[in-house]
This record gives C-alpha cells, sequence and structure tokens, in this order.
C-alpha cells in the first residue's frame, strides 16, 4: 500500500472524494494521520509507534477499496488462484500454527480490522480479542465485527503490542499474523515484543506467528520505493525471528519460510492498479498513481531478492 502523505500535495481527489464518503471528520483523520505519519521520520530520521498507527490510519480505506479487507500478503499454495484464496490461506494456517483447537482465550495481535479474526471464529470456538495500535482500523474493525453478528465472539481495543494491557498468562493462544515487523521499529523493541508475548501466554499455549523479513539492504533507491508502498527501510527488517523466539525460551513446533508463495500478491495487486487506473488517477493524480504503480514492480524485484517469510507455530513451556 501506498503512503499517502504524497496525495494531499498531488491531487484533491483524494481528500474530496474521503469527504463525500466520510464528511469532514473523515477528512480531518486523514489530514491528521498524514501529519503524524510525516512528521516522525522528518524529525526522529525513523518511523515510532505512533507513525505506523499513524499510517495504518491513513492507508486503510485504500486498502479496503482496492484490495479488500486483509491487511497482509497472500499464500499461494497448490489450489489457491485468487488473491482471496491466498489471503484466507494465509490466516488458516496462522491460525493452525497457533494450536486454536482447545483455545479459550485467543489474542489476535495487530488484528487490522477483524477480517482474519471473523474467518477464524467461524472454525474455532475460542473467544478473540483483537489489538491494533491504528484507531482508525481499530473503529473499523468494530463496525465490521458487528455487522457479522460477532460481537459476542470478538472484542477489539486501541492498543500497544509492547506493553499489552493484560494480565501474566491471560491467553491460550496468540496470532501475530504479519504485524511484528510494523510494531518494532527498533532491534530493542523485537526483544520487548517477545517478552510481551511470553509473559501472557499460558504455559502450554501456542503463537502462531508470520511476517515479512529481510536479509540484506537494498540499495538507497530501492529503499526509497519500499517506504512509499510499505512505510519501512530494508534494514529495520532484517530479523532472525525464530532465533528471537528460541533466545526468550519458546519452543519451536514447526517453522517455514514461505516467501516463494506470497510473490503472487504483488502481481495480484499490480493487476488492480492497471485496470483500475482511472480510479487510481482520479484519486491520486496521475503523477502519484503513475510512481506507485513504478514502486510496485520494483518492490517485488526488492522481495525476490531480499526478502523472506517465516511461519511459526511456537510453544511456551509447560511450567
Amino acid at each position: 500500500m501506498n503512503g499517502r502523505n504524497d496525495a494531499f500535495a498531488n491531487s484533491g481527489g483524494f481528500l474530496s472524494q474521503t469527504y463525500r464518503t466520510s464528511g469532514f471528520t473523515g477528512c480531518a483523520r486523514k489530514i491528521m494521520a498524514a501529519i503524524r505519519m510525516s512528521l516522525a521520520p522528518l524529525i526522529m530520521r525513523r518511523r515510532t509507534n505512533r507513525s505506523v498507527g499513524a499510517y495504518f490510519d491513513l492507508v486503510t480505506d485504500d486498502g479496503r477499496m482496492f484490495y479488500g479487507d486483509n491487511f497482509h500478503f497472500g499464500f499461494f499454495h497448490d489450489g489457491a488462484t485468487t488473491l482471496h484464496d491466498a489471503l484466507d490461506a494465509h490466516t488458516d494456517m496462522v491460525a493452525r500454527m497457533a494450536n486454536l483447537g482447545n483455545a479459550k482465550h485467543i489474542l489476535d495481535i495487530g488484528c487490522g480490522i477483524c477480517a482474519p479474526a471473523i474467518r477464524i471464529a467461524q472454525t474455532y470456538s475460542g473467544h478473540i480479542t483483537g489489538i491494533n495500535i491504528s484507531c482508525e482500523q481499530v473503529r473499523q474493525a468494530k463496525q465490521l465485527v458487528e455487522k457479522k453478528n460477532m460481537g459476542d465472539r470478538i472484542s477489539i481495543r486501541e492498543g500497544n503490542a509492547l506493553d499489552l494491557d493484560f494480565e501474566d498468562e491471560s491467553f491460550d493462544s496468540l496470532l501475530c499474523l504479519e504485524v511484528a515487523g510494523d510494531i518494532c521499529v527498533t532491534e530493542s523493541q523485537k526483544t520487548k515484543f517477545m517478552d510481551e508475548v511470553y509473559r501472557v501466554l499460558k504455559p502450554g499455549g501456542h503463537i502462531g506467528f508470520s511476517d515479512l523479513a529481510f536479509t540484506g539492504c537494498p540499495s538507497s533507491k530501492e529503499e526509497k520505493a519500499m517506504k512509499m508502498i510499505l512505510y519501512h527501510q530494508g534494514r529495520e527488517l532484517i530479523t532472525d525471528w525464530p532465533a528471537l523466539f528460541r533466545k526468550r525460551g519458546f519452543k519451536i513446533q514447526e517453522e517455514h519460510d514461505m516467501i516463494e508463495h506470497t510473490m503472487s500478491t504483488w502481481d495480484h495487486f499490480i493487476t488492480v492498479y492497471e485496470e483500475r487506473r482511472n480510479e487510481v488517477q482520479s484519486r491520486y493524480g496521475k503523477r502519484l498513481a503513475a510512481q506507485s504503480l513504478v514502486n510496485l514492480k520494483q518492490l517485488s524485484a526488492i522481495l525476490n531478492e531480499f526478502g523472506s517469510f517465516p511461519v511459526i507455530s511456537a510453544q511456551k513451556p509447560s511450567a
């Protein structure tokens, strides 16, 4: 997804369309999100947890408009040919890794707008608590859960996974579906994240985990394209997640790298941009729309060279 702060400088279509659908309040939310998202890299020279939340505040409507209600890569396994199928397959795999069969209390860390939680609740019987650092995604998640009549199965709250507002050993299972790299903007935060998920998980409980990680640093030109689409720098994503799980005391039950099975996601994104070119140009302006397409195509090559995508089932040892 594209960093939309440039859209305000390049096109009035973005705000005018937001006004038609969400009124003045919606426009104000977008403007404030763009400011918060832009200031952190300008002043701090890096993302912050608050600016990550602002990024998702800003791009959520765009993501839903063009790609649907899931905010993760697709898992194009055998038989998954559409983006919709691949997104669901990714959710299903992480849910399986979390060993949800007997879980009564499940924590979904970085729950998006709860599309994965809704799908999981249709298969498993436990109650799901979703947390999200984006206030806009929390707002829309509550709306979607209510629309699906899932309020008795899913609860949502705004929160930071680095400082979870739960008692020790509160959950039987945890889900962390492609969010850790967004949450952890420094190396020390990766350790803090491990401490928190370990703390709130019951002994014997499992976490199902997936995330994009990098094995090396792209060039400065490639980094610019990455930041425009993913609001990341490659060096921030260089992480050995299995090693961090083991260091914290988790037992790895299952581990895969599914990067090659995610790459078709970008082909589908590019196809959407090209098929809906007029709509994209109307919303963001011709220059930004064209640059976004260039960046999408470049990102696919960057991920082929530097990307990995660990999927992990980790268990906290029994007491």
